[in-house]
């Protein structure tokens, strides 16, 4: 199961927000995201005096800051091998850009986030503490919207399983830590279509997670030790935003959604290598397979609180066949002078 994408993707609705017209503040949604409060009422769709608003707009702020909190509840079917996987979720993702040049901005992002796994027929489950630090840069060439960056992220991972057949039982847990690092990039295309702006893109990720080794405790006859865990995926998105902004009295309100297709590739099911901590016999073990193929859904609501604040409200579904995982984000845009 993929966490970090709860990450990459509030890096990802930033740099969305602030790429389309009008820079650092806006709704989230696309093209109209960067419409202040009295352009959307003169305007609304996007074009009054026969001008686009992108014409009219106010320079970017040189700094914004921004926070988005999420929290995230999942299952993860079994295949035959591995158990069903039941995921709960927690975390912020918070950062600072400013404009650099011609619409170009560059921010920095940095968070927490705190999961806990349970598999009930294995009688284990995991509870792992994550931190994470990164970059990113998002600009326009031709009309086209480029948006980049990466995340690196620390975790401190604590595991417990129960050992159980007749006439044994122990109690096993260990404690270790993991890497993540993850680079990620899109190209869309915002425009308007029947008075709706709405924004085709595509998107690619590398996501990159090694562990430390570990020995369990709890018992001298089924402990099992490993020299660490690596594990390499990649995901390619394809899909469509849409949003349209109303006013409702004197704030600006955007409903929005997005439909994607996400396709994940290499190693999709994750695997360690594990040997018996007292005679050293060794095997190998697969875990939960990643879905390769699954639907995303992202639907909610932004508001134009004032000139330099915006907040909103959102709803994110995962469905695949084996896989189901919904989540619901809040995010805070606030423009400093």
């Amino acid at each position: 199961m993929d966490d970090s994408r709860y990450a990459r993707e509030a890096v990802l609705g930033r740099m969305m927000q602030a790429s389309h017209a009008g820079g650092a503040l806006g709704n989230g949604g696309p093209q109209t995201a960067g419409y202040d409060s009295q352009a959307m009422m003169l305007g609304g769709a996007g074009m009054y005096d026969g001008k686009s608003l992108a014409d009219e707009a106010p320079a970017a702020a040189p700094l914004a800051f921004w926070t988005q909190g999420y929290g995230a509840w999942g299952t993860f079917d079994g295949d035959g091998n591995a158990a069903t996987a039941d995921r709960n979720l927690g975390g912020f993702i918070s950062g600072m850009d400013a404009s650099v040049w011609n619409g170009w901005r560059v921010g920095i992002a940095t968070g927490a986030s705190f999961s806990d796994v349970s598999v009930d027929e294995r009688y284990s489950g995991a509870n792992t503490k994550t931190y994470h630090l990164g970059g990113y840069v998002n600009g326009a060439v031709e009309g086209f919207a480029l948006r980049g960056g990466g995340l690196w992220a620390w975790s401190d991972i604590e595991t417990s399983r129960a050992v159980v057949f007749p006439g044994f039982f122990e109690r096993q847990k260990a404690d270790y830590d993991a890497d993540t690092g993850q680079l990620f990039g899109e190209v869309a295309y915002p425009t308007q279509v029947a008075g709706v702006e709405v924004e085709p893109f595509a998107g690619l990720a590398y996501v990159s997670v090694e562990s430390s080794g570990f020995r369990e405790k709890g018992g001298s006859e089924a402990s099992l030790r490993t020299s660490g865990i690596d594990q390499d995926v990649g995901y390619t998105t394809v899909g469509l935003r849409a949003a349209q902004t109303v006013m409702w009295g004197d704030m600006a309100v955007t409903p929005h959604i997005e439909a994607a297709w996400l396709h994940a590739f290499d190693d999709v099911t994750p695997g360690a290598s594990l040997a018996f901590a007292t005679t050293g016999i060794g095997f190998d073990i697969d875990g939960v397979p990643l879905a390769e193929d699954s639907a995303l859904l992202d639907a909610g609501l932004d508001l134009a609180v004032t000139d330099r604040l915006s907040a909103g409200v959102s709803y994110q579904g995962q469905y695949a066949d084996s896989v189901s995982d919904n989540a619901v984000k809040g995010r805070l845009t606030w423009l400093f002078n």
